[in-house]
């Protein structure tokens, strides 16, 4: 861009007072930055009443379905125990995209409307039939034409990768963890052996899954496999995907860097339990592996975020 620069004379150059910078127009400028996302927008509009409407009935639907996620996200072992925060996670994304979001014109869809009766229909037949992976895909499905039905394709589409975040919440992974679970757990042990090794541990092995120290044993279930550290990193992983806008080749590393992250990390975790048990006695072994879980994930949240911010996140 260029700009043309004209010659000023003296008369024309007029000084202002500059203003001090003070705590109260700190307070003022980030009290300006927050309004960044106007509830008052949503609630203001004129589809609101309908999505409120909308949203009684699917709850209503789904609930089913909804009042059995509380139970698996807290479940001990579950493979679910990041879902708490995966709502609260796709809220996050479309703050995120909410200069996006609000300049695309609001135009209601009565077809997403009528689509959301026949979902409604699956919905209830898959709760007689108890197949929560058929109700949770319909969940997503009927949350994605609310948004249509309310505010358009436009919107939707927008809001989609947010809509599709959900799944992370959902108990969509019985497959995928059924497939891959025993795998895992020889890998696991695997990698726990190793690092046992390297660190001048006695290793006594029973089988595949089992590790036999001098003084501890333990045994490499199905909820230490790694499988469900893989899955909630798949969600941070995403996450960090959605709100990073890094490069394609950026997010392909992040996909493929979450499989050693997770093994590595799962393979240290069992190797320290083997440690503390094997020092302390079998109370103590189990009461860090209570607890180790969180550790890992909290972990595997920081070295993500480091990840990110070398790829180019700002």
């Amino acid at each position: 861009m260029c700009y043309s620069l004209e010659r000023i004379t003296s008369a024309e150059i007029k000084l202002e007072q500059v203003a001090p910078i003070t705590p109260e127009t700190v307070s003022s400028e980030v009290k300006g930055a927050a309004k960044k996302f106007d509830y008052s927008q949503i609630t203001s509009a004129a589809g609101f009443p309908y999505s409120v409407v909308l949203a009684v009935i699917i709850g209503f639907v789904f609930w089913p379905l909804l009042k059995t996620l509380p139970g698996l996200w807290f479940k001990n072992d579950s493979a679910y125990s990041h879902g708490v925060l995966v709502p609260f996670l796709a809220g996050y994304v479309l703050i995120h995209k909410w200069d996006r979001l609000k300049s695309i014109a609001i135009k209601p869809s009565i077809l997403a409307m009528v689509l959301v009766l026949p979902i409604c229909y699956v919905a209830f037949v898959a709760s007689r039939t108890s197949n929560d992976t058929m109700m949770s895909r319909a969940f997503v499905l009927a949350v994605g034409l609310t948004v249509a039905s309310v505010a358009g394709w436009r919107i939707a589409w927008a809001a989609l990768p947010a809509t599709l975040y959900l799944f992370f919440a959902l108990p969509v992974w019985t497959q995928i963890i059924d497939k891959f679970t025993q795998p895992m757990q020889v890998i696991s042990s695997s990698m726990s052996v190793q690092v046992l090794k390297v660190l001048g541990y006695d290793i006594y092995e029973a089988d595949a899954t089992t590790i036999m120290l001098s003084h501890f044993q333990m045994n490499v279930g199905a909820p230490c496999s790694g499988l469900k550290l893989m899955i909630s990193l798949g969600a941070l992983m995403v996450f960090f995907v959605l709100i990073a806008d890094l490069k394609w080749w950026a997010n392909l590393f992040l996909a493929i860097f979450i499989f050693p992250l997770a093994i590595l990390t799962n393979g240290l975790r069992i190797a320290m339990i083997g440690m503390v048990g094997n020092s302390y006695g079998d109370e103590a072994g189990h009461q860090f592996h209570d607890y180790s879980g969180y550790l890992s994930l909290i972990i595997c949240f920081i070295v993500l975020q480091k990840v990110c911010r070398a790829l180019g996140w700002k």
